[in-house]
């Protein structure tokens, strides 16, 4: 963790600003010193702890499943130097399936944590028709950051950018964008952000979906823009999914209860299909038989590594929730948010693009 992130953190319980305990330094990839080891405390009597040069932000409620039992090395080594814990609440069902989502992404982001060159264009698509140029000089959250794709590809293009996932698959995301002095990667949890509200642009690709309650989750993340600012987000649009709804989430109701190593073996299967149909396509269209070569499914894949195939069939066949929206749900989210030059795009007809400014 650096420094410079004290600037941004506060509690994410009672918003008050944290005080930083370090207990081990280095000079990271970066050439800008981190914290690797340490605790975050507040006057609420709650502490955060800093493993492996990340802030764990958890809210109490999953901090057991997340320090006390994932992290026990790091509790036994740096027990005295520790404050008391904090009793965990009641677990809500809510909280339950923040659980399994999280323990799901984190085994996913984990295992398919490679960097492919054909993600700068695939972020740029997601937020089409935004350019490289707008995140210049920009502070930036990218929310749900997974491996840490989209927020290297922030750093890059610019920007200070905070990425935040409540699983472990920070761990991935800390590693994929080390080498940027502005690019900080934090633990915590969407409903209960750690972060003073000055952000110039917020995003979440591919993650509000996900969620327990969506559109709560994105009305709490446009708080934390500051006025004028942009928020971003793509989610899974209802048409042209029946095949995915309808057919294929039956079979979900069976995968997902799978132990994550495997179904991991599992998706290989349903992969290769869709790697075989994109073979076909390019072949088709090497062939000059174009209308043929549309006609092959799952040809958006065809472009992408067969990793990138298996990664997001598991990222289906695995997660605990999806939801699907049409275009007026959107509208409302907007309405009900307060934003203005708002719009909406869609990506191939199955999905939106969903942008609006703060007031």
């Amino acid at each position: 963790m650096k420094k410079r992130l004290m600037d941004i953190l506060v509690c994410p319980i009672c918003k008050a600003g944290l005080k930083l305990h370090s207990f081990s330094e280095e000079k990271g990839e970066s050439g800008v010193n981190e914290i690797i080891d340490g605790v975050l405390t507040c006057k609420c009597k709650r502490w955060y702890p800093i493993i492996g040069g990340i802030p764990r932000m958890l809210p109490d409620s999953l901090r057991d499943s997340q320090v006390e039992k994932r992290y026990s090395l790091f509790l036994r080594k740096y027990k005295d130097k520790l404050p008391k814990g904090v009793e965990a609440k009641v677990i809500s069902r809510d909280d339950r399936q923040k659980r399994d989502t999280l323990e799901s992404f984190g085994f996913q982001w984990n295992r398919f944590h490679e960097m492919f060159p054909e993600f700068r264009d695939n972020f740029l698509n997601y937020i089409k028709p935004m350019k490289p140029s707008f995140f210049r000089d920009k502070l930036v959250l990218d929310v749900g950051c997974g491996f840490g794709r989209h927020t290297y590809y922030s750093a890059e293009f610019g920007a200070e950018v905070v990425g935040l996932d409540l699983s472990h698959a920070v761990e991935a995301a800390y590693r994929n964008v080390a080498k940027f002095p502005k690019a900080h990667i934090v633990q915590g949890d969407t409903y209960n952000l750690p972060f003073k509200n000055e952000f110039d642009f917020i995003f979440s690709i591919g993650v509000i979906h996900h969620l327990p309650d969506p559109k709560g989750a994105y009305l709490n993340l446009v708080k934390f823009a500051k006025k004028g600012s942009d928020v971003f987000i793509w989610v899974y649009g209802r048409e042209g999914r029946w095949f995915k709804t309808e057919v294929l989430g039956r079979l979900r109701k069976i995968t997902r209860k799978m132990p994550h190593k495997l179904l991991y073996y599992f998706c290989y299967f349903p992969a290769m299909l869709y790697h075989f149909s994109n073979g076909m396509h390019l072949t088709l269209k090497s062939m000059k038989l174009n209308g043929l070569a549309e006609m092959m499914p799952f040809k958006g894949y065809a472009k992408f590594p067969f990793r990138v195939k298996h990664a997001d069939t598991f990222d289906f066949l695995a997660t605990p929730e999806d939801n699907y929206y049409k275009k007026e749900d959107m509208e409302g989210w907007l309405k009900e948010a307060g934003l203005k030059d708002t719009w909406i795009t869609d990506i191939e007809g199955r999905s939106w693009r969903v942008f609006g400014i703060k007031r």
